[in-house]
């Protein structure tokens, strides 16, 4: 082929990726414009052809296959295509292949997804800022999920699965470990590993992008007297139930404030301090005794922190503040259930990595566009259904695509309007149950691949 060819083959891959890019969500777009993606791109020396599908265009495939309803890199594709055609008659029917689309998504490297991922995490710390204090202290939750995938063996050999009475499952787990801002739902970071990695394990990394005075909420699992020493060692303050092995009424009170409020020593286990000489050999912590509801039960527990003044910080206000912990278990409702990632789509250990990290960069998009919404309208972005925002970020998208440029700005404010209108009402304590109510089939469990059934069963 010669050179003319080349190039002109090249000028009309760059005029069909311009037509892409031009028409599509264009609200994520402005929340992460296409010189973002450039950028790190440009970072990581990442060179490409002038191909269709570049790497704006892939990004763009990835976030939008994150929040279409339709669980599937195919879907997403298809739509984003249609959209095309629909504008410029011309493309109808040229799509490339769904295996030229894969191809795209495999060329993309980890570390461009990971700095997008920073890059965007970063911009909406800024944005939560008026939101983001309790008391003058950043709220930052702590916790971890499973994601599941397909059954494929080389998934298998990098993230494992669990074990069990009935032995090991049939598909491949990996542990998903988010630390986000309470008051506004933006991810932080995140880390990604084996099943059978500890949470704490995975946690450790992701503290050190804390700022100091941050307060970490989380649960039992990351209760311990080595734990608390050391999120005091990264300046850090803590507020965590107490883990159920520890007996409170043991431990010798220093400073009383009431019955159900105290100051003591939490002594740390030789154990760990022989792995790490730097602990010390006690800490000392505020007991707190709260009354809570648990799987629809009301229960006393008591709360561990390091927050030791009672007048600065009342010890009512901190039973309330732990109350903010069940949110991240929204979060994971909203990146497993509302974004498809409960089961991943990928068939390689890479690809499930850029899967999570194009689905928890899609929360933060989703997030950002709900705080503009927040501020442009005064309200709690805590309150804006997440849900709500992504069906109309979606059927707004087509307007933002093809309205003149001149309209644009009142649209947007149209739609952040919009956003901010659906509220969801306010449920302190909130507790929901770990179960469903609805059976999904009758069907039986298929214990093989499809392919092994239609071969045992062929005719």
């Amino acid at each position: 082929m010669s050179k003319n060819n080349i190039d002109t083959i090249a000028e009309n891959s760059e005029k069909i990726s311009g037509k892409i890019q031009k028409i599509t969500l264009n609200s994520v777009r402005k929340v992460m414009p296409d010189s973002a993606i450039e950028q790190a791109c440009n970072a990581l020396s990442y060179k490409y052809r002038r191909r269709v599908i570049t790497p704006i265009v892939t990004v763009l495939h990835m976030i939008l296959a994150a929040i279409w309803p339709e669980e599937s890199f195919a879907a997403s594709w298809q739509v984003l295509w249609a959209s095309v055609a629909s504008r410029f008659g011309q493309e109808a029917a040229k799509s490339p292949s769904l295996g030229s689309v894969a191809k795209a998504r495999a060329r993309l490297p980890i570390e461009l997804w990971k700095n997008l991922f920073e890059w965007i995490s970063q911009r909406a710390q800024v944005l939560s800022e008026q939101f983001d204090k309790w008391r003058g202290l950043r709220v930052v939750l702590l916790d971890g999920t499973c994601v599941s995938m397909p059954d494929v063996p080389e998934l298998f050999d990098e993230f494992g699965t669990s074990t069990g009475q009935r032995g090991k499952g049939k598909y491949p787990l990996a542990r998903l470990v988010t630390i986000c801002i309470a008051n506004t739902m933006t991810v932080l970071d995140y880390m990604l590993g084996r099943y059978d990695q500890d949470e704490n394990t995975l946690a450790r990394p992701l503290l050190n992008n804390l700022r100091k005075g941050d307060i970490l909420l989380a649960d039992r699992h990351f209760a311990a007297a080595h734990y608390y020493a050391y999120y005091l060692s990264r300046g850090l303050e803590f507020l965590t139930r107490a883990h159920q092995r520890l007996k409170v009424s043991r431990i010798k009170r220093i400073t009383s404030y009431s019955r159900n409020d105290f100051i003591g020593w939490l002594e740390i286990n030789p154990v760990y301090r022989r792995q790490d000489p730097d602990l010390p050999t006690k800490i000392m912590v505020r007991f707190i005794q709260a009354v809570v509801r648990i799987r629809g039960k009301r229960k006393v527990v008591w709360l561990v922190s390091s927050l030791l003044d009672a007048k600065l910080y009342p010890a009512a206000e901190i039973a309330r503040l732990y109350g903010a912990r069940w949110r991240i278990e929204m979060l994971f409702r909203s990146v497993k259930i509302n974004l498809s990632a409960d089961v991943l789509r990928s068939f390689s250990p890479q690809g499930i990595h850029k899967e999570v990290a194009s689905r928890l960069i899609a929360v933060n998009i989703v997030r950002m566009i709900m705080l503009e919404a927040a501020i442009e309208n005064g309200v709690d972005p805590i309150r804006i259904s997440f849900v709500c925002a992504v069906r109309i970020i979606l059927t707004f998208a087509p307007a933002l695509a093809t309205e003149p440029i001149w309209k644009l700005p009142e649209i947007y404010r149209t739609m952040l309007r919009e956003i901010a209108s659906h509220l969801v009402p306010e449920r302190p304590g909130r507790n929901e149950p770990r179960a469903i109510r609805r059976e999904l089939k009758h069907y039986p469990s298929l214990r093989t691949t499809r392919a092994e059934w239609r071969k045992h069963y062929a005719a």
